[in-house]
């Protein structure tokens, strides 16, 4: 470190702390001379005189305590003042020293702590040379002067400049070990500068992470890392606190985890959310019992992904069945209409004409089902205003069909969802068909009624169709929105298949379910607008 280079505000520190204990060692020092002075005023290692002895630890007390009073201030800890503290030690110094024993007493310490403290305190090496200088020419002019009164002997003035030399030689090193600790104290600073830029840095690539990061603790408590944690499992905690693991999904899988750590976790939808989650575990340590990490995925975008390449594959084959199935079935369908229309025709036969016109029908339905699902297109994502979407949608849903039907809203919803309106419409078209289908079979009267209600855990917006039908069979609810199954002898099964591929697309969840009261229901879950933005 050369004279010039500034002195940092953590070199200041340390040289206030190095300061402070050496004013303690002066208070130390002024204590014991005052008491010895007191206790043993004609000891041979004063000076004859007790009034310069009292003086000298005064000065020591006196100026320590001072120092000790306002040793904040940056004027008692700068070069200038440390200069000169040192400065009155040597002279102090010099003062007390028995002029017959002065160089070979024990107060030659007191000059090489002096020295040493000052090649520590000083950052330029200039004044701390300055100071032993100093000190060695007040050791050999003091020798030299009681030497020529006759008060000393003459190897004195040898031992003296032994001494000096030893003084200069102290305070060389104490540079050296200076400039070393100093260096060493600036790499330090430097590691760990770099060791908190790196954990920054590494704390936002975490922190912005789309993937979710938990520690999960051996009773099942979770420790979110990161915001995509808290979001993706809808945890209602901050970051540094646990949260009890309550999800009866993710538990199941974890606890088969434990069992087998070479399990492949498969996907599942928490409770509490309403996209599908892959899981991902690994083990902290190597106990069976130990803290884990869990990773969780969106596996949403990786379903849509496979389920583009399958509608690609879907769309290829739709087109080849959509001329080789199409054109044949409608010169079907012609032709039994043409015979229909012959007044000769028997009532057995054109019973048969009108069983081909029905399945004919059904199978061009079929079809265009088919077909429909072959061109759908990547959601158009927009923000709509519920009530007002849904009334729009019963609007067009009664000029569209001829039959009469009671259609009614119930509730309301302030906050705008996340959706495709096109696609979601047509998922809703199909749910009320359905529903007043299945109230005329039940009751003879087209009805249907929709319900808005919101969700909490995690906020999200409800929509309800409801029936007055007999509802599904326990048994065939798994199968419900299978391609091609179907509980109805005039469905093609591809209605509520339809319908699931299309909620996925946007993010909405769909599922059959029982109204409190006991009526059918197929309940859509969209996101809020909010929610989305997280």
């Amino acid at each position: 470190m050369s004279q010039d280079t500034p002195v940092s505000a953590k070199d200041n520190i340390d040289r206030a702390q190095v300061f402070a204990v050496y004013n303690v060692y002066r208070l130390v020092i002024g204590s014991v001379l005052f008491a010895l002075t007191l206790s043993a005023s004609e000891s041979p290692l004063f000076t004859n005189d007790t009034s310069v002895q009292l003086l000298v630890s005064g000065i020591f007390i006196v100026t320590s305590l001072i120092i000790a009073t306002f040793g904040t201030a940056s004027k008692l800890t700068s070069e200038s003042a440390i200069f000169g503290v040192m400065m009155i030690d040597v002279v102090a110094t010099t003062l007390i020293a028995n002029p017959s024993t002065a160089v070979a007493s024990g107060f030659t310490a007191l000059y090489l702590v002096t020295v040493a403290a000052a090649s520590m305190l000083l950052r330029r090496r200039q004044l701390s040379t300055l100071v032993a200088a100093i000190t060695a020419l007040a050791i050999l002019a003091d020798s030299l002067f009681h030497s020529f009164r006759g008060e000393t002997a003459s190897d004195n003035i040898l031992y003296a400049g032994l001494l000096g030399i030893l003084v200069f030689l102290v305070s060389w090193l104490g540079q050296i070990t200076s400039a070393t600790l100093i260096q060493a104290q600036q790499r330090a600073q430097a590691a760990t500068s770099e060791a908190r830029k790196l954990k920054l840095f590494n704390d936002q690539i975490v922190e912005h992470m789309q993937t979710g990061i938990l520690i999960v603790s051996p009773s099942n408590n979770l420790r979110p890392v990161n915001s995509a944690a808290r979001d993706l499992l809808s945890l209602d905690t901050a970051s540094d606190r646990p949260a009890h693991f309550v999800d009866p999904h993710l538990a199941a899988i974890l606890i088969d985890w434990r069992e087998d750590k070479t399990l492949m976790p498969s996907p599942f939808k928490p409770d509490r959310g309403y996209r599908t989650l892959l899981p991902r575990f690994s083990a902290l340590d190597d106990g069976r019992e130990g803290d884990a990490l869990l990773f969780v995925d969106d596996y949403t975008p990786m379903t849509q992904f496979a389920q583009s390449l399958k509608l690609n594959s879907l769309g290829r084959l739709t087109g080849s069945i959509a001329h080789e199935i199409r054109n044949p079935l409608a010169a079907v369908s012609n032709a039994v209409q043409l015979l229909a229309e012959n007044h000769q025709m028997s009532d057995g036969d054109r019973e048969l004409a009108e069983i081909v016109l029905r399945n004919t029908k059904r199978m061009n339905d079929t079809v265009n089902n088919v077909l429909e699902l072959s061109r759908r297109v990547p959601p158009a994502l927009e923000s709509i205003d519920v009530s007002e979407w849904l009334s729009g949608v019963l609007k067009d849903f009664k000029e569209s069909h001829s039959k009469s039907a009671t259609l009614s809203i119930k509730g309301k919803i302030d906050e705008p969802v996340i959706a495709d309106k096109n696609q979601m419409k047509r998922v809703l078209d199909n749910l009320i068909d359905n529903a007043l289908r299945h109230s005329e079979v039940s009751t003879g009267d087209r009805t249907a009624a929709l319900e808005i209600s919101r969700g909490t855990s995690p906020p999200q917006c409800f929509i309800d169709v409801i029936d007055d039908g007999d509802g599904v069979p326990e048994s065939s609810q798994p199968r419900l929105f299978e391609p091609f199954f179907t509980t109805s002898p005039e469905g093609t099964g591809l209605g509520l298949y339809l319908c699931k591929e299309l909620c996925e697309s946007n993010g909405v969840d769909i599922h059959y379910r029982r109204t409190t009261d006991g009526r059918s229901s197929f309940r859509l879950s969209l996101r809020l607008q909010r929610e989305d933005a997280r």
